[in-house]
C-alpha cells in the first residue's frame, strides 16, 4: 500500500485536533484551516487515484455514474499507521467535544459547523473543493464559508450527508451502530465502541500481526459469494500461496516470506472446494493443507490424510427416519463422492450453485436398485439435512439436536437451507487444530483465522486474531476479534488478509 498522506501533514491534523472546539470554531481558525486545505489537497492529489463523481469521492477507476459510485474505503486513503494517528485524532476531538459545552445553549459544539477530520482529507482530494462552497448546516440556515464542497453543478452540499471520520472509523471496523435511540445517547455508545475497537485494532496490528505464519479460510460466504469471488480476495489468496508453497519465492523454508501455510476451512468436499474456487485458486490448492467436510477429512500439503472420522450407521439411519418425517432432503458425503436417496432441486443445487460434486442416488450395484444411506457399506463422513423452507428447517434442527445426543454425533449449520450432522467432537475447528498440529503451527498465536457463519465460531476464537467478514452472521460476529465493513461479495476476505497477515 503506497503512502496515503504525508506525515507533516498527519501531524498538523493532530495539532489541530488538541485544539479545544471553541477554538476549531473561531474565525482564526477557519482561515487557517482553509489554508491548509488548499495544501493537504494538492499533496493529496498526486498520491491517490481518487475523484469525485456527483459530490461523491470515489476511485478513479469507479463508474462515472453517481448510482455506480462508491465511497473510498479505508485502503484507498489510509496506511496502518495512518489510521491510527487518525483515530487519535478523532479520540482527541471527541473527548474536546464531549467535555467543552456551548456556554450559552449547554450543548456541545455543532458537527455540522466543525466537521471532521475525514471530511477534510476527502474535501482536499478535489480539485475544486476549497471554492468559496456555501454549506447548508443541518437545520437548513447557510454557515460560514470554509472552503467545503460543492457538487459538479457548483451546488452547496449538505454537511450532515458527508460522512465524517467518527462514522468513517466506525464502519471501517464493522461496528456501526444501528440502534433507533436518541441522538444523545448514540454519541455516548458510539463513542464506547469507538475506544474499544481503537485499542482492539491496535493490539491486533501491532502485537498479534507480527506472529502471524499461516492462514485459514473458510470458503462459502467468506471467499465466495455463490461462485463469484471478488478479484481483492483471489489476489490475496494467490499471495498466500505464493509465499507459503512456491519454490521459486524460498516457499514457506524462505525467511522472507511471513506466510508459511495457507489452507482452506471448509464444510465442503475437497474437490468441491477446489471446483469451486475456479481454476486459477482451485488448481494450486493441491499443493495445500486443507481442512474439509466439516473437519471430517483434513490433509498435509502432499495430500496426506491426517484426521478422518465418520458417523455411526446408527446415528445416519435415525437422521434418515427424521428425513422421512419432515419430508426434507438428504446427502451423504464419502469423502469427493455424495449420495442422496432422492435428487431434489435443493440436493441439485449443492453441484449447480455451490460447486460440489454431482450428488449421485445410492444404488445397489448387484440390483441395481436404490438403497439407503445406512446401507452404503463405507459409511459417510457427515449428512446434510436440507429444505429451502427454512423455518421448517428450524424445526427440524429441534429433532435433530436430540438425535445427535442419542448418536454421539453433533450439529452445526453454515447456510440456512442446510443442517449438518457430524461424529461428536468434530467441527471445523477440531480440523484446523489437527492440521496445525501437522504443520507446526500453534494457532493461538500463529494463526489468521477467516470466517463468516455458526460453524466457523471455534476456528474464529481459536486463532491469534479471528476475522468475519461484513456479511457473517451473529454468532461469528461476536466470536471474531475484528469485523470487515467490506462483505463477501466486496473482497472483505482478501482486504482481511492484507490488513492482518502480509507485511507490506
Amino acid at each position: 500500500m503506497t503512502m496515503a498522506v504525508p506525515m507533516p501533514n498527519l501531524f498538523l491534523l493532530a495539532t489541530m485536533a488538541s485544539l479545544p472546539p471553541l477554538a476549531l470554531a473561531s474565525s482564526s481558525f477557519i482561515t487557517t484551516s482553509s489554508a491548509f486545505l488548499t495544501t493537504y489537497r494538492s499533496a493529496l492529489r498526486n498520491n491517490r487515484n481518487v475523484s469525485f463523481v456527483d459530490g461523491i469521492v470515489v476511485p478513479t477507476s469507479s463508474s462515472s455514474s453517481a448510482a455506480a459510485a462508491m465511497p473510498p474505503s479505508k485502503g484507498d486513503l489510509y496506511n496502518d499507521d495512518e489510521l491510527f494517528e487518525l483515530l487519535t485524532i478523532h479520540q482527541t476531538l471527541n473527548n474536546s467535544n464531549g467535555n467543552q459545552q456551548d456556554e450559552d445553549s449547554g450543548n456541545g459544539i455543532d458537527d455540522s459547523i466543525l466537521g471532521g477530520v475525514h471530511d477534510w482529507v476527502l474535501q482536499t482530494l478535489n480539485d475544486d473543493c476549497v471554492d468559496k462552497a456555501q454549506v447548508i448546516s443541518t437545520d437548513g440556515s447557510p454557515v460560514n464559508d470554509i472552503g467545503l464542497l460543492n457538487d459538479n453543478d457548483n451546488n452547496p452540499i449538505e454537511i450532515s450527508a458527508i460522512p465524517n471520520l467518527h462514522k468513517f472509523v466506525l464502519e471501517t471496523i464493522g461496528e456501526i451502530n444501528s440502534s433507533s435511540s436518541s441522538p444523545s445517547t448514540n454519541v455516548v455508545v458510539e463513542s464506547s465502541i469507538n475506544q474499544l475497537a481503537y485499542e482492539n485494532l491496535q493490539t491486533l496490528l501491532r502485537d498479534r500481526k507480527p506472529s502471524i505464519r499461516a492462514i485459514a479460510t473458510d470458503v462459502d460466504g467468506t471467499l465466495l459469494s455463490g461462485q463469484y469471488m471478488h478479484p481483492i480476495t483471489q489476489d490475496a489468496i494467490l499471495r498466500g500461496i505464493r509465499q507459503a508453497y512456491d519454490k521459486s519465492s524460498g516457499g514457506s523454508s524462505s525467511s522472507t516470506n511471513k506466510i508459511q501455510h495457507f489452507f482452506p476451512a471448509t464444510g465442503k468436499s475437497r474437490k468441491g472446494a477446489m471446483d469451486s474456487l475456479g481454476p486459477i485458486v482451485g488448481r494450486l490448492l493441491h499443493n495445500c493443507p486443507g481442512v474439509y467436510i466439516q473437519g471430517l477429512y483434513c490433509v498435509d500439503k502432499e495430500g496426506n490424510v491426517v484426521f478422518e472420522k465418520r458417523l455411526s450407521n446408527d446415528a445416519i439411519r435415525a437422521a434418515e427416519e427424521l428425513v422421512a418425517t419432515f419430508g426434507i432432503s438428504i446427502v451423504g458425503y464419502d469423502g469427493d463422492e455424495l449420495y442422496t436417496t432422492e435428487q431434489t432441486d435443493v440436493v441439485l443445487d449443492l453441484s449447480e450453485i455451490y460447486g460440489e460434486p454431482t450428488v449421485e442416488v445410492l444404488m445397489d450395484k448387484a440390483s441395481q436398485s436404490a438403497i439407503t444411506l445406512a446401507e452404503h457399506n463405507r459409511g459417510l463422513h457427515k449428512l446434510l439435512l436440507m429444505d429451502k423452507d427454512v423455518e421448517k428447517l428450524a424445526l427440524v434442527r429441534v429433532s435433530l439436536e436430540e438425535l445427535a445426543k442419542k448418536h454421539d454425533a453433533t450439529v452445526t449449520q453454515a447456510l440456512p437451507t442446510m443442517l449438518e450432522l457430524l461424529p461428536a467432537g468434530c467441527s471445523k475447528a477440531n480440523g484446523v487444530q489437527r492440521v496445525c498440529e501437522a504443520l507446526g503451527i500453534n494457532p493461538s498465536k500463529e494463526l489468521l483465522a477467516l470466517g463468516d457463519a455458526e460453524n466457523d465460531l471455534g476456528m474464529l476464537q481459536m486463532a491469534c486474531i479471528g476475522v468475519a467478514v461484513g456479511n457473517a452472521c451473529p454468532l461469528a460476529r461476536d466470536a471474531a476479534d475484528f469485523i470487515m465493513r467490506e462483505r463477501h461479495d466486496e473482497g472483505g476476505a482478501g482486504l482481511a488478509m492484507n490488513l492482518f497477515a502480509f507485511d507490506e
